[in-house]
């Protein structure tokens, strides 16, 4: 399930990878919830904190999450819109202020198979970047305009993650 939908500026709205694991769709889904791993899976987000007190995936929840591309840095409160276990995590971007006003929607679904589980990480941006400021993502950022390629290398690191922690030990 991938979309076309691209909104002003050439930016992507919405988009789907998908993977198989071999692991189960229970290991896979505490993975992806534990936001404070997030380091060892995104090439952009390396690191995240649970706010406010919270320190589990559960609906409302909100988190910080730090990312950095060459020499970028910025961070992002996050909130937990979905905390199914086994099945499905997703959790959107804040609004914040200038810059920051955009929100975008990321979720993991997790379908059962007969050899572990089928993963498919997708976004859909809900509220887009002020139209002021997508030039500067289009300079600073160019692979926001698609996060496709880079939502395949989370999900190459989480198989990986999975399928090592899925194996029983020798």
């Amino acid at each position: 399930m991938s979309t076309d939908v691209r909104l002003p500026d050439g930016f992507r709205s919405s988009g789907s990878v998908s993977a198989p694991v071999a692991a189960p769709a229970e290991t896979v889904w505490e993975l992806v919830a534990d936001v404070t791993r997030i380091g060892e899976l995104s090439p952009e987000c390396h690191r995240a904190e649970w706010l406010d007190g919270g320190d589990a995936p559960v609906v409302g929840a909100r988190f910080r999450g730090h990312n950095r591309w060459k020499l970028n840095r910025w961070s992002r409160i996050c909130e937990v819109v979905e905390a199914e276990p086994g099945r499905a995590f997703a959790f959107r971007t804040v609004p914040g202020w200038g810059p920051l006003a955009d929100s975008t929607t990321w979720r993991y679904d997790l379908r059962p198979t007969d050899d572990g589980c089928e993963i498919t990480q997708s976004y859909e941006v809900t509220v887009p970047p002020k139209r002021w400021f997508q030039p500067v993502i289009r300079r600073l950022l160019p692979h926001h305009l698609d996060m496709r390629p880079h939502m395949v290398q989370t999900l190459d690191a989480i198989r990986a993650r999975a399928e090592e922690a899925a194996t029983p030990a020798a």
